[in-house]
């Protein structure tokens, strides 16, 4: 069987070709046409073995679907018995009359996309009119959904009246095989920024990594917010409650919102305490997370699942972040340990208890990696290999 894997957002689909071709699947990603350049398989990996199984399809800009052509879409999908997809890729397909095999939404190209391409009318008007209603079809037609409960997820999937299977599954967004506590310092030596992180590490007691987009509330979108402020804040008071602690925060310019992440840093006098890494690829993000002592979420909205809170998971490194745990109880056995923060002073609290019982959590890290490789590797890769109807 040849699986095609379309789309490779937050670096979802690198990840699961991988695990696919580990247990001997032909398995190829195809890259769309506008994918950003950290999401490109160069940054998750610090080999060249992914040239052998990635390929390039001219279409996937939502703003582009009224002038592509079906042979083009055709021509990028021809061959595979299998095709697992996220983005604007249903809409693609739609195209073409053909189905999605795995739909696997990362968030925004099920909740948004479906229903709306703001902004672009006079630039594209025939896509902003074509492309959602693509999307609603083409994931109306999704044979299998797969990803965690999420209440955007409830809502969307209601409202686009999909009657197709929700597999309640995550989704195996990081490749352990490299990023683990034990392999991971191999490449240390090949790491743009191991050397300033290095320095950061040696300069503090206390190291906490940050590396979600900066998103303080909702003018970009509901479901984007992800309340930096709140760590912030919250960083800020526990190293005034113990200024006997050498805290550092590593922050990403990444977001519409930085500038007004970094004038909260100075406004809080805490600017020698933080450090801004430029946007980067995930295997530096990855050897950030690895030198740290806490990771973090999200603090807007109660997600199970996400990169940062699986980046975080994989490395063994306790977890600061919102869920509220009613949503996810029906759905696992059990839920991933963490540092369940909804307020600035719960982050507070849980920076200063870090100090008062490190050993407590630092087993607390290496429970969400047991999780973690169970419900976000181990069964989830079985989950999609019986949908796509193979036990390689």
């Amino acid at each position: 069987m040849r699986v095609g894997l379309l789309c490779n957002m937050n670096n979802i689909l690198f990840a699961l070709t991988r695990y696919l071709r580990d247990r001997d699947v032909d398995a190829t990603l195809i890259l769309l046409d506008d994918e950003s350049a950290h999401f490109h398989p160069s940054a998750d990996t610090f080999d060249l073995g992914y040239q052998g199984y990635v390929e390039r399809a001219a279409f996937g800009d939502p703003l582009g679907i009224a002038k592509v052509s079906r042979e083009s879409i055709r021509d990028a999908v021809k061959g595979f018995d299998a095709l697992v997809g996220c983005g604007s890729v249903p809409a693609f397909l739609d195209k073409i009359g053909r189905k999605l095999d795995v739909f696997v939404p990362y968030g925004s190209d099920l909740f948004e996309l479906p229903f709306h391409l703001q902004g672009f009318r006079r630039r594209a008007p025939l896509s902003t009119l074509e492309l959602p209603y693509r999307q609603r079809r083409g994931i109306r037609n999704s044979k299998v959904i797969l990803g965690d409960r999420s209440i955007a997820y409830d809502e969307a999937t209601k409202r686009l009246a999909y009657d197709g299977e929700r597999a309640f599954v995550s989704l195996p967004m990081v490749y352990t095989p490299l990023y683990s506590p034990e392999t991971l310092p191999r490449y240390y030596g090949r790491s743009q920024w191991y050397a300033e992180l290095a320095k950061v590490r040696e300069s503090c007691d206390v190291m906490v990594f940050h590396h979600a987009r900066h998103i303080w509330g909702t003018e970009f979108g509901f479901w984007q917010s992800k309340r930096n402020d709140k760590l912030i804040r919250g960083f800020a008071a526990a190293a005034r409650k113990r200024p006997d602690v050498r805290y550092a925060l590593v922050m990403l310019e990444y977001g519409p919102e930085v500038e007004r992440s970094k004038r909260l840093v100075a406004e809080l006098g805490i600017a020698d305490r933080v450090t801004w890494l430029p946007q980067t690829q995930r295997k530096e993000v990855m050897i950030g997370l690895s030198l740290s002592d806490i990771g973090c979420g999200e603090f807007a909205n109660s997600w199970l699942s996400c990169g940062t809170i699986y980046e975080t998971l994989a490395m063994a490194k306790p977890l600061l972040h919102v869920r509220d745990d009613a949503l996810y109880r029906d759905y696992f056995p059990e839920l991933y340990p963490l540092m369940n923060v909804a307020r600035d002073e719960d982050i507070e609290a849980h920076l200063v208890d870090y100090v008062d019982r490190t050993a407590h959590w630092k087993a607390v890290g290496e429970a969400g990696r047991q999780w973690h490789d169970r419900f976000a590797v181990r069964e989830p890769v079985e989950a999609v290999l019986r949908y796509l109807g193979t036990r390689a």
